[in-house]
């Protein structure tokens, strides 16, 4: 690295964070800095300064993710800021790299903070990410939550599937994400909310009706595939909608599977292994062409940003007639 020279044959790769502004801005930023190092395979260093010592463990057992005291330009990092000559926005401004470059650097500054001009945004670009995956340290300084913007980056797309939706989902032609979420099951009679789901859903076209009469054959030729993933504590949903799309046949021809990826049946908000699993249906969820919550729910707005999101909002007024509406 101090030498300047760019071996490409090392396999090793860096992701240095350094901070600015309060510790709410950090503490997203680093959130950020860690998904944006897992998705490019980099090894994520943390600057900690003084006023962040002791604050936050070592996320992995026998590692520091601390960026050592002897780092080479460790008198350059306090001197970063937006017209630092080094800067990824600043070369691309003065046309001194491109995905032409031949002899690239080997460390690069990357300035992501709330003042940062349009030359330096190409780092959301995914023409811009082909240039940076050749460059073994990336330094960069950051107050933004900038996560999001990963999420709409093709070049991480594969990155960002997990095998549930691989073995299960990949395939279909299209996808819809249903999470059902009951607070009190008393007042939400299972047949009434899920007489409720089929009739928004149907009503948007986000699923089609079946034909009762008949039974499902084995299918003949190509037909349109969906995949439904069910989002829910209460498992009843699940199995009964599955059972419709497994027993009867679709008015439209098209293909309908079922999925639920986990089968809690209690919320444990303080488990770890519950949150793991949350996690995980959160990312699936991402992943969805379009999505419908029985009730307004958060991990609803997760959705995929392409993605067509509906409500259903259940009261004493709509019992029989329920407002489906897109969510906000």
């Amino acid at each position: 690295m101090v030498s300047g020279q760019n071996d490409s044959s090392s396999e090793c790769r860096y992701f240095v964070w350094i901070a600015r502004a309060g510790l709410g801005n950090r503490i997203l930023s680093i959130a950020s800095a860690f998904i944006y190092a897992l998705l490019t395979n980099r090894v994520l260093l943390i600057d900690e300064e003084p006023e962040m010592a002791n604050l936050f463990c070592e996320p992995f057992p026998n590692a520091r993710w601390l960026l050592p005291k002897d780092f080479p330009f460790m008198y350059r990092i306090s001197r970063f800021k937006p017209s630092y000559p080094k800067s990824y926005g600043n070369l691309l401004k003065k046309n001194k790299i491109s995905d032409s470059t031949e002899l690239l650097p080997t460390h690069l500054y990357l300035y992501l903070c709330n003042d940062y001009d349009h030359h330096d945004k190409p780092f959301f670009c995914d023409q811009d990410q082909t240039i940076l995956r050749n460059i073994p340290w990336l330094i960069m300084k950051s107050n933004l939550y900038f996560l999001p913007s990963l999420f709409l980056m093709s070049s991480f797309e594969e990155e960002r599937d997990t095998s549930y939706y691989k073995k299960y989902l990949a395939e279909a032609e299209e996808h819809v994400g249903i999470q059902i979420r009951i607070f009190h099951k008393n007042k939400s009679p299972f047949q009434q909310v899920m007489d409720q789901i089929l009739s928004c859903t149907d009503k948007d076209k986000l699923l089609p009706q079946v034909d009762t009469g008949k039974s499902t054959a084995a299918p003949s030729g190509k037909r349109k595939s969906k995949a439904v993933l069910i989002t829910s504590l209460i498992p009843s949903y699940y199995e009964r909608m599955k059972n419709i799309y497994l027993k009867h046949p679709t008015l439209t021809g098209e293909v309908v599977a079922v999925y639920q990826a986990s089968h809690g049946v209690t919320q444990h908000s303080m488990n770890n292994v519950h949150n793991q699993k949350a996690l995980a249906e959160i990312n699936l969820l991402s992943m969805m062409d379009a999505c419908f919550s029985h009730k307004r729910r958060v991990y609803i707005r997760l959705c995929g940003t392409r993605s067509k999101t509906l409500d259903s909002v259940q009261d004493r007024d709509t019992e029989n007639h329920p407002v489906c509406g897109r969510a906000m």
